[in-house]
């Protein structure tokens, strides 16, 4: 995708701005997922429900956006268009994926999930598998918006 379809932006968010708020969600689990077990168990307690299924944690996040919800200023992505920053932020995202990632290969055991839990802005406290549910849907959202803004700056370049 060329530096114009990148950046593009109307009304939403340009392909990097999604790339970019990804990558600062991501950082956020990724604290939450490196820090140590004993620390996560002192801070936030015992996790006082069991794991939701996937689908009813997306049942009780869009109640909680329907309820209203004003977005977390940490995770609104500031982009500037300048020479390399496609390539910078590609390589953020790619990084702070693996980071992810390894995170939870190396440091979590399946049965350890539903043992601790973290802070989410719109969820409240919610356990390991929770925020691993919470991401993959987080990131398939964003990227079916993302091949839906890059079809629109298409669209949009070409139109006479």
């Amino acid at each position: 995708m060329d530096e114009s379809l990148f950046f593009y932006k109307s009304e939403q968010w340009s392909v990097a701005e999604n790339l970019e708020h990804l990558s600062l969600s991501l950082h956020k689990g990724w604290l939450g997922l490196f820090a140590p077990k004993f620390f996560l168990k002192w801070k936030y307690g015992k996790p006082d429900h069991a794991s939701r299924s996937y689908e009813e944690l997306l049942q009780v996040y869009y109640q909680k956006l329907d309820e209203g919800y004003e977005q977390d200023k940490r995770y609104i992505p500031n982009v500037k268009e300048e020479k390399g920053a496609k390539e910078k932020l590609i390589f953020r995202f790619e990084h702070i994926c693996t980071k992810f990632l390894d995170q939870i290969r190396y440091y979590w055991e399946d049965d350890s999930m539903d043992e601790y839990q973290v802070p989410h802005p719109v969820l409240g406290l919610i356990t390991i598998r929770e925020l691993l549910y919470f991401n993959l849907f987080h990131n398939t959202h964003h990227y079916k918006t993302i091949r839906n803004r890059k079809n629109e700056a298409i669209e949009f370049s070409t139109a006479d």
